[in-house]
């Protein structure tokens, strides 16, 4: 009793000072405090599950197993849960809604599966369909809620949606459901284990009930209602260990030693190959389990030498090893055998004994277990050979790697051909397009009284003609280079380099009107010489496409999108349909005609390119005669 009592006073001491550490941990980071939380009740569940599955086999309370099973899910989706959390930044792309969702289909499993489970106390549970059929519905609700089915719950702003409180009231019915059908099946566990399952319940509905209350997810109601958890989960693994294992077990050897004939009875009928064997080594009991395993009757088997169902290697090591030893300790664990089915067919099975001695003290027989482990062994097998096929995948992967340096080479190669062709074309296709240009102003100077109009005309057109293909090839060579060249990190001030695109738009067109407006302070870190090109397309193409406005307006600054720093150029321009948005940055597409705007087309796929580079993405929207924005993000 006074063990019992400094156990209970270290259990209180050891759940203050974790209840403590947790506290500290949230005023510290609320991210570590609902990690920590979050981690605990998934071991918790995992834990359950565990056991539950690996004691299958000898389990009397199906309770138990059922939700161990159902546990191991609801683990899997309050994992899901804390990897979304808002700020964890797993799931780019979701808010705090995706976090929220998560958490109210965790607790809808665990809510039904406190409710149906009290069902299985005497009943048979199917493991593997059990298991598959919460995998079919686990799958189901996870693909509706990244598939954005399911409804939300949390709106930033906002706070929680009417489906997200009316769900964690539906929920704390199912709780208290629970509880009442628990109460109904007292009889079927200890006094002590209810009183933990009414605790656990209670901390968890009140737990649901303070997640109905908060705006913020980092506020005091959510913190609360984590904690609540925290002492929910801690007593419902208790209660349940309690009531899985302990008990049970406790249960049967007293009832052993009340009655030989409820001993006899429980002996025959386990689903375990259980039996005994006397000084001879001869069968004095199996149970009805190892008879139908091995296919025999028992009059086939009793008062036979165990050592008649082994195979030739396993008969001798038994009989020259195992068995003298065992007579003399009393004992023996896991030892490895090959028997022989009735049917001819050869099992392997572990073999773990314990005498039961008379009252001289000497062993009058065995009381032993034998577990078949064929299929663990076959799967060791295939382990072997997978590893060997795992060690000639590393060779090929070896042997590829040196392929893939061969092709890098190779591809080194090809870049520095590349760099020679490109000079070659600005160079071979530069000058003749300067002579033309050349010879046709020539032409239009000494023959301009020779010529009529429509002469004048032809030679204009060939001269605009060779000059858009110049701006062309400049283009292409430049767009060539953004692809190849290396990028030299440093710190940009890209407002100071809109400032200066600005000076020079205004500086080839002083007549215009436009009104700019350059956020300060914008500072990345990236190559200047990249980034210049970049601000200079977007910036040139907002003065390009606001060209027929009397008046203009172009800003460059930042805002929050993707949940990472965005960067925008905004007009009030010409604009385009956002249904051909997807051809905007692809060379060689344009959404205007050359004769409403100039332009060769590469320019935005030069933006796309050097901000990929940068590991970051691009992007615009607009409205036909509203302008457009264009915005885009940086590593």
């Amino acid at each position: 009793m006074e063990e019992q009592s400094r156990w209970d006073r270290q259990a209180i001491f050891m759940g203050v000072a974790v209840l403590t550490g947790l506290y500290l941990a949230k005023l510290y980071n609320y991210l570590l405090f609902h990690t920590m939380v979050e981690v605990f009740s998934i071991v918790v569940a995992c834990g359950i599950f565990v056991i539950a599955w690996n004691a299958r086999r000898m389990m009397a309370n199906n309770y138990f197993l059922f939700i161990g099973i159902s546990f191991f899910f609801v683990g899997i989706v309050d994992f899901l849960h804390a990897l979304a959390y808002k700020g964890f930044g797993v799931f780019t792309g979701y808010g705090a809604n995706l976090a929220t969702q998560l958490w109210v289909v965790a607790r809808y499993l665990q809510g039904s599966s406190l409710l149906i489970a009290p069902l299985f106390i005497g009943r048979k549970v199917r493991p593997r369909l059990t298991a598959a059929a919460y995998l079919a519905v686990t799958a189901l609700l996870l693909a509706a809620v990244f598939g954005e089915i399911f409804p939300d719950c949390f709106l930033e702003g906002q706070g929680l949606t009417p489906f997200k409180k009316g769900s964690e009231y539906l929920v704390s019915c199912l709780l208290i459901g629970s509880l009442v059908f628990m109460w109904k099946k007292t009889k079927s566990f200890d006094p002590a284990v209810v009183r933990l399952l009414s605790a656990a319940s209670c901390f968890l509905i009140t737990s649901e009930l303070a997640f109905t209350l908060y705006n913020d997810v980092y506020g005091i109601s959510n913190m609360m209602g984590h904690f609540l958890k925290f002492g929910g989960f801690y007593l419902l693994y208790k209660a349940i260990i309690e009531t899985g294992l302990k008990r049970p077990y406790d249960l049967v050897f007293r009832e052993l030693k009340e009655s030989e004939e409820r001993f006899r009875q429980l002996y025959l009928e386990t689903p375990v190959m259980l039996h005994s064997i006397d000084p001879e080594w001869k069968l004095v009991s199996v149970s009805d389990y190892w008879l139908e395993h091995l296919g025999y009757q028992r009059d086939e088997v009793i008062d036979r030498r165990l050592t008649d169902f082994f195979v030739e290697d396993s008969r001798r090591y038994a009989e020259l090893e195992i068995l003298p030893q065992f007579f003399r300790t009393g004992f023996c664990k896991e030892v490895p055998y090959r028997l022989v089915k009735k049917s001819g067919e050869l099992i392997d099975v572990q073999l773990t004994a314990a005498a039961e001695r008379n009252e001289k003290g000497e062993i009058a027989r065995s009381l032993a277990v034998m577990v078949d482990v064929t299929l663990r062994k076959r799967a060791e097998q295939e382990v072997e050979l997978l590893n060997a096929e795992l060690t000639a995948r590393a060779v090929q992967l070896e042997e590829a790697n040196s392929a893939l340096q061969a092709t890098l080479h190779q591809l080194e190669t090809a870049n520095h051909e590349l760099e020679a062709f490109n000079y070659t074309v600005s160079h071979d296709l530069c000058i003749p397009l300067t002579s033309i240009d050349g010879y046709a102003n020539l032409l239009l100077e000494l023959s301009c009284e020779q010529l009529d109009d429509q002469g004048k005309g032809f030679v204009g057109e060939i001269c605009s003609a060779t000059d858009r293909m110049g701006k062309l090839i400049s283009a292409l060579l430049d767009f060539s280079r953004t692809g190849r060249s290396e990028i030299n990190w440093t710190t940009v001030d890209l407002s100071l380099l809109a400032r200066d695109v600005v000076a020079q738009l205004r500086i080839k067109e002083p007549e215009r009107q436009v009104v700019f407006t350059i956020a300060d302070g914008v500072v990345v870190d990236g190559d200047f010489q990249l980034l210049g090109a970049v601000l200079e397309n977007l910036i040139g193409n907002a003065w390009k496409y606001t060209g027929k406005r009397e008046e203009a307006a172009i800003e460059f600054g930042t805002t929050q999108c993707l949940e990472k720093p965005t960067y925008f150029v905004r007009d009030s321009g010409a604009g385009f349909d956002m249904g051909e948005a997807g051809l905007l940055f692809a060379p060689f597409q344009r959404l205007h005609g050359r004769e409403e705007f100039e332009g060769n087309g590469i320019g935005l796929a030069t933006v796309k390119r050097i901000i990929e580079r940068h590991g970051g993405q691009v992007w615009a929207e607009s409205e036909v005669g509203k302008g457009a924005t264009f915005y885009f993000t940086l590593n």
